[in-house]
């Protein structure tokens, strides 16, 4: 088989395997539930918090979303709700991260050392005032 190149070097096979996983993908419970996640996280860096929130909130409430991604959009979204400076919320989405079985134990560390790190900074603004 005999592969083209465009200009910039990668095969069009590539491409069009790429695509066609996108759109195939988008059509499972996870593709769908990764577009959103992706989106949430596109919206995030945008600074478009409400935005992420509503995308990361879009996983969650899926119900057929598998558990590790609906972990990490609660993991996100309360990184998000945290630059609201909604840290009431936010620590309700980590304890509900630690309360799934479905969530990796990478999602969960991540979510213990965020509610350390939230307990610290509480602390802290205690003590300054």
């Amino acid at each position: 088989m005999v592969t083209r190149r465009n200009s910039l070097g990668s095969s069009y096979e590539g491409f069009a395997m790429g695509l066609l996983s996108r759109i195939f993908g988008s059509l499972t419970p996870r593709g769908k539930a990764m577009s959103l996640y992706k989106d949430g996280i596109r919206k995030a860096e945008q600074r478009d918090l409400e935005g992420a929130i509503a995308a990361y909130s879009a996983v969650v409430e899926m119900s057929n979303a598998p558990g590790d991604v609906k972990a990490m959009a609660l993991f996100n979204r309360s990184l998000a709700y945290s630059r609201t400076h909604d840290e009431e919320q936010a620590a309700k989405d980590l304890e509900l991260v630690l309360a799934m079985e479905e969530a990796t134990q990478q999602t969960k560390t991540a979510a213990r050392e965020r509610i350390k790190r939230m307990e610290f900074i509480r602390k802290r603004r205690e003590q300054a005032s």
